[in-house]
């Protein structure tokens, strides 16, 4: 890191010794004494009349400024974003209105903060947390530490492998190249894989992103150095594990075959849609696919267990193999999710109907009881209201995730975690009980 620093000098100042010549005194006559009075008191006149004009004129000014001063609108209040500290090169997430705290606000903050640095000090939450409601942040914080070698703390700009949680990203490239006339999601899903495997055939967009395909998940661990038509060769053989739309299977793989589909309408690698298309106009600065992870700024070391490193993370993917990433591998803050998560309440990336269709649960009951799917999101109710709770959970090596959203309530709760033994979704489902349940 690079500082600039600026030095400021005064002027320095000469002083100027000037000589000055005596002259003899000369004998002075009344007549001359009578003059000079003359022009004495014409220059006392003068002098007189300049005071008080100057004396006019800055009571003129000052009268001025004072009627302006009372005519004047009094100073907006900036907004301002509760209990979150102040990073120097970090944007923080801007609410859409004043914050002010409330008893309710106030009782959400310390409830929360309480429990994770109770749950940091027995070893079970390393991560940062956001929490927001109606466009103000509530909470904005780091808990433990990012990397046990240097003691670097986590905060809310440090950043974390999402997991699963990428495939939210996934699925609005697709809807955003739906937009642009690429693609359909109801589009046979051949129609974008030139050497189909047979029993793909009848497969459409609509059913990879739904986990409703019956694409199995292979073993791809031997397909180093293969192309990915070669990796898309291998499931030739292989038979849909059901009838596709008739169930339920939770399918990583297929949200890599969507990534390809990307590639595919787009024209361009994976990630380097999501930069243009997701990341840049969203000003996510912190966000993205690279593949020097670990020389990053800031970044989270992942931890199977306190202290202890989990897989090293960091893959180097050739930019034809970026579709591999659309299933898990983007990293993030908690505040660029937070910019992400305020996007959807707009039509900032797409139109209020295609976010409708992201939301829509297409599948009455996930993996998970009481939760549908939608296009790269789970869709439960939130406690008290019952209003749709939008959410996703994610796991990779050493990281926990979650992202959750209640538009109607316009409640949002986000946490990273690089603590592998941390259950995410029984730390989500606290949550929601605290922040669901003093809302007003």
């Amino acid at each position: 890191m690079f500082q600039s620093i600026f030095s400021i000098r005064g002027e320095g100042k000469k002083m100027l010794n000037h000589q000055q010549t005596l002259e003899p005194v000369r004998p002075v006559g009344p007549e001359q004494l009578a003059d000079r009075h003359k022009r004495w008191r014409k220059r006392y006149l003068w002098f007189g009349l300049g005071m008080v004009a100057a004396t006019s004129l800055l009571l003129i000014v000052a009268l001025i400024f004072a009627l302006q001063g009372a005519t004047q609108a009094a100073p907006r209040a900036h907004p301002t974003v509760l209990a979150t500290p102040a990073h120097p090169h970090v944007q923080q997430p801007t609410p859409t209105e004043q914050a002010t705290p409330t008893p309710q606000t106030a009782l959400i903050e310390s409830q929360v903060d309480s429990l994770l640095r109770n749950k940091a000090a027995h070893q079970q939450f390393s991560g940062s947390v956001l929490i927001a409601q109606n466009g103000h942040v509530l909470l904005s914080k780091g808990y433990s530490v990012a990397d046990w070698d240097d003691q670097a703390p986590n905060t809310p700009h440090t950043r974390f492998y999402l997991g699963s949680t990428t495939k939210q990203f996934t699925a609005m490239a697709i809807l955003i190249l739906q937009e642009r006339g690429k693609l359909h999601v109801h589009d046979h899903l051949c129609s974008y894989i030139a050497h189909c495997p047979a029993a793909w055939q009848p497969l459409t967009i609509h059913e990879l992103l739904t986990h409703t395909s019956g694409i199995p998940q292979l073993d791809d661990s031997q397909l180093s150095g293969a192309s990915p038509e070669a990796w898309i060769a291998s499931y030739d053989t292989v038979p849909l594990a059901f009838a596709p739309g008739s169930h339920f299977d939770y399918c990583s793989v297929c949200y890599q075959i969507l990534g390809y589909v990307v590639q595919q309408a787009s024209h361009q690698p994976y990630n380097v849609f999501l930069q243009q298309a997701i990341f840049d106009p969203l000003q996510m600065k912190d966000t993205g696919f690279d593949p020097n992870y670990l020389s990053l700024p800031d970044h989270a070391v992942g931890y199977a267990a306190w202290q202890v490193k989990a897989v090293t993370l960091g893959w180097s993917l050739a930019s034809q193999w970026s579709f591999l990433s659309a299933s898990g591998l983007l990293t993030t803050t908690v505040e660029d999710m937070y910019r992400w998560d305020e996007a959807l309440d707009t039509s900032d990336l797409v139109t209020q109907q295609t976010l409708d269709e992201a939301f829509t649960p297409y599948v009455a009951e996930s993996q998970y009881p009481g939760s549908g799917y939608g296009y790269g999101w789970f869709i439960a109710k939130a406690p008290k209201t019952g209003h749709p709770l939008i959410w996703h959970d994610g796991r990779i090596d050493g990281f926990r995730t979650y992202n959750g959203r209640d538009p109607d309530d316009q409640v949002t709760i986000i946490f990273l975690s690089n603590l592998a033994t941390l259950d995410e979704l029984a730390l989500a489902n606290t949550l929601d009980q605290i922040v669901f349940s003093d809302i007003s």
